[in-house]
C-alpha cells in the first residue's frame, strides 16, 4: 500500500524543500508564533506547544532541524478566545480559519494563516483561498473516561475524517497529483482508489456532512476528567485532564513557551523514545508545491 510519505519521496522529489528554503520557512513560522505568543499573553489565553514542536523544544531548544511546521494545542474555550483576539489584534496580517468556516476549508484544526504569503500543499493544490503559511492550533476536547469508549470515539472520528478527505480528492482533485499519476501505475492506482472512495462517500453524505460529524464527535460536552486531541488522529493522545491543565515552560528558539508539566510522559506515550534522533530514512520528508514569503 502506497502511503503519503513514500508517495512524496518517490514521486515529488522536485518539491522537497532544500535546507535554505526549510530554514527560511522555519524563520517565517517562528515570527507567526511570536505574534500568537503576544496575543495569548496580552489576553491571558492558555496554550502550549505540542507534537514535533514540543519535541523540538525539549530535545533541540528549537525546531527539530528537519521540521517544517509549528503545532500548538489548547482547550476549546481558550481556542475560541484566540480566534477572536487574533482577528482583533491582527485583522490585516492574519486570517484565522476554523473547521466549517468555508466550503473549501477542509481540515480539522484551526489554522492561523499569514496574509501575503503562499504555501500550497500538494494534496490541496486543487483548493483555493487557504494557501498561505500557517500554524496549526489543535483543540483539546473532552473524551470518554472508559478506555474502550475512548478507542471507539477516536476510531469513529478518524473514520469520518478519512471519509471527508477522500471526498476532497474527488471534489477538488490536486492537479499536481493528477499529472504525476500519468507517469506511474502505482501512483495512478493509489489516486484512483482515493477518488473512487471519494465518489462513494460524496454520494453517501458528502464532504461537509463528514466534516460536520467530526465537529460533533470531537466537541463532546460532558466533562469526564479525560482530555484529548481528536484531530490528532491518535487515541494515545488522550490523558487524564491534569496532563493538559498543569503547565511549565521550555525554551524554543531563545524564548520560553508553555508546555505540559508532564511533557516527558506525554511525549513518551505518543512518540516512544523521543530523545533518540531518528535515522535519516525515518525522518518526515517535507514538500511544498509552491512557497513564497
Amino acid at each position: 500500500m502506497l502511503d503519503s510519505k513514500r508517495m512524496y519521496t518517490t514521486y515529488f522529489k522536485e518539491y522537497i524543500l532544500d535546507n535554505d528554503m526549510l530554514h527560511r520557512l522555519q524563520d517565517e513560522l517562528f515570527k507567526i508564533l511570536l505574534d500568537i505568543k503576544y496575543v495569548c499573553e496580552k489576553h491571558n489565553i492558555s496554550y502550549m506547544l505540542c507534537g514535533g514542536t514540543l519535541i523540538g523544544a525539549i530535545r533541540h531548544k528549537g525546531f527539530i532541524p528537519w521540521d517544517d511546521d509549528i503545532d500548538l494545542m489548547m482547550i476549546r474555550s481558550e481556542a475560541e478566545k484566540l480566534v477572536v483576539k487574533m482577528r482583533e489584534e491582527f485583522p490585516d496580517k492574519y486570517m484565522v480559519a476554523e473547521p466549517l468556516c468555508d466550503e473549501q476549508y477542509v481540515v480539522k484544526s484551526i489554522k492561523i494563516y499569514k496574509r501575503g504569503t503562499k504555501y500550497v500543499e500538494i494534496p490541496f493544490a486543487g483548493l483555493k483561498g487557504f494557501d498561505m503559511l500557517f500554524i496549526d492550533v489543535f483543540v483539546i476536547e473532552n473524551v470518554p473516561a472508559n478506555k474502550l469508549l475512548r478507542k471507539l470515539h477516536s476510531s469513529l472520528y478518524n473514520f469520518v475524517y478519512k471519509a471527508a478527505s477522500v471526498c476532497v480528492d474527488y471534489k477538488y482533485p490536486s492537479p499536481v497529483i493528477e499529472e504525476k499519476a500519468k507517469e506511474s501505475a502505482e501512483l495512478a492506482k493509489y489516486w484512483k482508489t482515493r477518488k473512487r472512495l471519494g465518489s462513494f462517500f460524496s454520494h453517501i453524505g458528502g464532504m461537509k456532512f463528514y466534516l460536520r460529524q467530526c465537529e460533533k464527535i470531537g466537541n463532546m460536552k460532558k466533562h469526564t476528567g479525560w482530555l484529548g486531541i481528536p484531530s490528532g488522529g491518535c487515541v494515545v493522545e488522550n490523558f487524564p485532564e491534569k496532563m493538559y491543565l498543569e503547565l511549565t515552560t521550555a525554551e524554543f528558539c531563545g524564548y520560553e513557551f508553555p508546555v505540559p508539566a508532564a511533557y516527558d510522559e506525554n511525549l513518551t506515550v505518543v512518540f516512544g523514545d523521543y530523545m533518540k534522533i531518528p535515522e535519516p530514512s525515518k525522518r518526515d520528508c517535507h514538500v511544498a508545491y509552491e512557497i513564497k514569503f
